[in-house]
């Protein structure tokens, strides 16, 4: 099975489905066992640049020479050093590469001939309609579509003997917006002309709309073209004269010269979907296929429902989200609302230290600073699907791996990969399996917003109850000694006893107290005393199990409940603090001894109280002491 890599950014909130339908096509036609590995963005979509720069990471995230071809769609990308940056990757990877739409040296390309369909449409204003004032409204600057076609525009002026004017010329980006802005400016300068040439036809519906705002009619004032023949160009009013071309067929012939690449056959690095100029009532003329209107209103009554129906599971989808205490979990509750809309397998991948937030009470704090928003860390955690041991798994990003498990069958996939990210910050990233619904009716967008907006929460949660934890732990804990102090009475030494005593097992109460602590306090100052204090915690920390729970239960006093402990475990443990404090006051060469006066019981009758016990391993600790006091 062969893999291509295919990177491509989205207009505004939308995808470009049809490159799928011209991926499918191909390799039902053929019979290619070719999957579609999708690196797919949002990143002009919003203005708030930080969200931008989180959505153009995924482009990072493939290493392009584990495929065995890629291909490109950078029209819409505006930043000129990432599209720079893609592209050397892409050439580095020592793989065929083929650029869609797109001229760029040295690479293969699929597209259409914008320079003299453009031609086709200005030389129409000018030789029919005898236009010879004409305005531009371009796209993106040094996007390669809209330099054809303003190079067409331009030329073909040149040739009808139309002085160039620089004036006329309005460019910004390939929405409405476009439109609507170039038309005021063009007012504003008194330069509104016999004829708008657009560079789609979003721009020249806003043109259009504009004008009609501003008192003017089309065709009647102006004369107006597109390009694109979206669907809006033929059911717009008035009708807008457009090019057609087919972004299925420019995929189509990229995996048919792919092929031919692979096979050695290529007989050419450029091959060309065919373009029809369509000439309707807003450049003055009269559509030879006028729209169905019955038709158009049949499909926008089912898009309204279609939209009915995202918001409510958008809603429905969100509600579920909301609820979810793990990542896990939430993937899961993703993968399941996907599954009813014909999607096929997912995977979420973060980064583990995020990922370990839901697992670990108290983490190390980790610095901003070290965050990514530029790449990705060499090692992910799959966090879904989980394993059916509940073990956490990771892939090594460095060795080329992206998917846990990727199908190994002879069907053909396609597998879109999306960033997970907070703002620039990168979190990981969504892979979906043959999401053709999503991206056919244009919900991908919503579902990803919704999924991550539902993440950022959850995370938000997660140190929320971390934080917690930390404060918690701070208010039980005693800083000198870093023992619990009495406070962690009621929260955990309670709770264990009594669970312990429900269930009929012992608990053992071992109560210490610090000898000499007077005299070492008046003769040596409160630091030595707090000296041997610690000394004597430490000792404590070192032979108490962990399921105990150790308290520095007054200034020199300790009581330790141990669950399941008898009276042998007991007397071997006394023994134990006793010769470890033995050693560390001979180790430690002060000016006085430290040692401790021990007391122990063990619970094993629940009609007497925690508190009960602890007395009476506090007499037992006086016995003790008064003992060790004879004995010297």
């Amino acid at each position: 099975m062969k893999k291509i890599a295919f990177i491509t950014n989205g207009q505004a909130r939308y995808l470009t489905h049809e490159w799928l339908h011209g991926y499918r096509r191909y390799i039902s036609d053929h019979h290619s066992d070719i999957d579609l590995y999708i690196f797919h963005c949002f990143g002009n979509f919003s203005q708030d640049q930080s969200y931008n720069i989180g959505e153009y990471n995924i482009f990072r995230l493939p290493r392009l020479s584990d495929f065995d071809g890629i291909l490109l769609d950078l029209a819409l990308i505006s930043d000129h050093e990432l599209k720079e940056e893609i592209i050397i990757r892409a050439r580095r990877a020592s793989v065929p590469v083929i650029s869609l739409l797109d001229k760029i040296p040295d690479l293969y390309f699929s597209g259409i001939d914008d320079y003299h369909a453009t031609c086709s449409l200005v030389e129409h204003l000018i030789a029919e309609h005898g236009c010879t004032k004409l305005n531009y409204v371009g796209g993106i600057i040094g996007n390669y579509e809209n330099q054809q076609r303003f190079l067409a525009y331009r030329d073909t002026l040149s040739k009808h003997g139309i002085p160039f004017d620089p004036n006329r010329i309005y460019e910004h980006n390939y929405e409405v917006e476009t439109g609507l802005r170039a038309f005021a400016a063009f007012q504003d300068k008194e330069l509104l002309p016999d004829a708008f040439v657009c560079a789609n036809d979003n721009i020249a519906a806003g043109v259009c709309l504009a004008a009609q705002e501003a008192g003017f009619s089309v065709p009647d004032n102006f004369l107006v073209t597109g390009f694109d023949n979206a669907t809006r160009a033929i059911n717009f009013y008035p009708p807008i004269t457009t090019v057609e071309f087919s972004k299925a067929h420019i995929m189509y012939n990229a995996l048919g010269l792919l092929a031919d690449v692979w096979n050695g056959t290529a007989k050419s690095s450029q091959v060309f979907s065919p373009t029809r100029c369509i000439y309707r009532e807003s450049s003055g003329c009269t559509s030879l296929f006028p729209a169905d209107p019955g038709k158009y209103v049949s499909s926008q009554i089912m898009a309204e429902v279609r939209q009915g129906n995202m918001l409510n599971w958008m809603m429905e989808l969100d509600r579920f989200l909301l609820d979810c205490n793990s990542f896990t979990e939430l993937a899961d509750h993703l993968h399941t609302w996907l599954t009813r809309h014909e999607c096929g397998s997912l995977y979420l991948l973060m980064n583990p230290d995020i990922f370990m937030l839901e697992n670990v009470d108290s983490l190390p704090e980790v610095p901003d600073d070290i965050y990514k928003s530029i790449g990705y860390p060499d090692r992910m955690a799959v966090v879904y699907p989980h394993t059916s041991a509940g073990k956490s798994v990771q892939i090594d990003l460095s060795k080329g791996e992206l998917l846990p498990d990727a199908d190994n069958s002879e069907t053909a996939h396609i597998y879109l990969f999306a960033a997970v990210h907070f703002r620039e910050r990168e979190i990981g990233y969504l892979i979906l399996e043959n999401c053709d619904y999503l991206t056919e009716h244009q919900f991908l967008f919503e579902t990803l917003r919704t999924f991550v907006t539902a993440i950022e929460a959850l995370y938000g949660k997660l140190i929320l109850r971390k934080k917690n934890k930390q404060l918690s732990q701070l208010y039980i804990h005693d800083s000198l000694t870093g023992l619990y102090n009495r406070m962690a009475y009621e929260k955990l030494a309670l709770p264990v006893f009594n669970q312990y005593m429900n269930s009929k097992k012992p608990v053992g109460i071992i109560f210490i107290d610090a000898d000499h602590l007077k005299y070492i306090n008046d003769n040596f100052g409160h630091d030595m005393g707090n000296l041997a204090i610690s000394s004597i915690a430490s000792v404590i920390r070192q032979h108490c199990p962990d399921n105990s729970v150790s308290m520095r239960y007054g200034g020199d006093e300790f009581v330790c409940v141990i669950p399941d402990y008898d009276q042998t475990q007991l007397q071997k443990l006394k023994q134990n603090l006793l010769d470890s404090l033995a050693t560390l006051s001979r180790n430690s060469r002060m000016a006085f001894p430290i040692e401790a006066s021990i007391g122990f019981v063990v619970a094993d009758d629940s009609v007497f109280s925690l508190n009960d016990y602890i007395n009476l391993a506090d007499e037992k600790m006086y016995i003790d002491k008064k003992n060790r006091k004879a004995g010297r």
